[in-house]
């Protein structure tokens, strides 16, 4: 099946409040593992996934992002900037890369983020957007119920994680992304495929009381209306690292050296 995912939208306008100070002087996503920027890490994650065109959405402090990769040359790819600093929440963004996308399903990706494949075998972004275009589908990391970290979106109900993969585990339609009772659920891990029809459900959507819009509410609205999102779990063996606090960012130092 023809591979037909060229885009990606890259969040990376948070203000990294957790890691300060050095955030008020490194974006988070610029700070060094494995000797090179979290974001460059991403990139060749894209790259790797054919990925030939990214928008950085960033905030107009990160500076930094845009002098340290350029039009995206050195990579093979072509990238563009975008600068947001009054949106809020994950859903900004994607609202904020309309244009820029041109109708063209995409890859959404949390710039602070950091994923290591498993060796052998497809990448857990190549599982993702390997499928029809016309599919909603998130990268998921599956937990028992009682043990998903603070602040992570949890979508529904998943089987015990798996030790090989499958185009994708359970596709939440017609029983939303209810999760009571279950023993194990799916939980956002950073990366989306999603299509234009994400633009029209994120303008019906109010934002949160904290202001901010949420991805989350919109996709919702995707699966309320009779469509499916597909849900692609990372294996056991495949690691996912959210390098927003320095607890995080130090074992991601510490566990990918080379």
């Amino acid at each position: 099946m023809t591979h037909a995912i060229s885009r990606a939208v890259v969040a990376a306008g948070g203000k990294g409040t957790k890691m300060a100070p050095i955030t008020r002087v490194v974006p988070k996503e610029m700070l060094p593992v494995a000797r090179v920027p979290i974001l460059e890490h991403l990139v060749h994650e894209l790259r790797a996934c054919e990925i030939s065109d990214v928008l950085f959405v960033i905030a107009s402090h990160k500076s930094q992002v845009p002098a340290y990769f350029g039009s995206g040359g050195a990579y093979g790819m072509d990238f563009s900037y975008r600068v947001q600093d009054g949106g809020a929440g994950p859903g900004a963004p994607v609202l904020d890369a309309e244009t820029w996308a041109q109708g063209q399903p995409f890859v959404l990706a949390f710039g602070d983020n950091l994923i290591r494949p498993a060796t052998g075998g497809w990448a857990p972004l190549r599982r993702l957007t390997h499928g029809e275009a016309a599919h909603c589908a998130v990268l998921t990391r599956v937990f028992p119920a009682d043990e998903v970290p603070p602040h992570e979106t949890i979508l529904g109900a998943a089987d015990p994680p798996r030790t090989v993969p499958s185009p994708y585990d359970v596709g939440f339609g017609s029983t939303g992304l209810d999760h009571t009772g279950a023993r194990w659920v799916h939980a956002c891990a950073a990366r989306w495929m999603l299509t234009p029809f994400i633009y029209e459900a994120l303008r019906a959507c109010a934002p949160r009381p904290n202001g901010e819009l949420y991805l989350i509410d919109a996709v919702r609205r995707w699966i309320a209306a009779g469509n499916e999102l597909r849900a692609v779990p990372l294996l056991p063996t495949e690691l996912r690292f959210n390098c927003d606090n320095w607890e995080t960012y130090a074992d991601a130092v510490a566990t990918l050296r080379t």
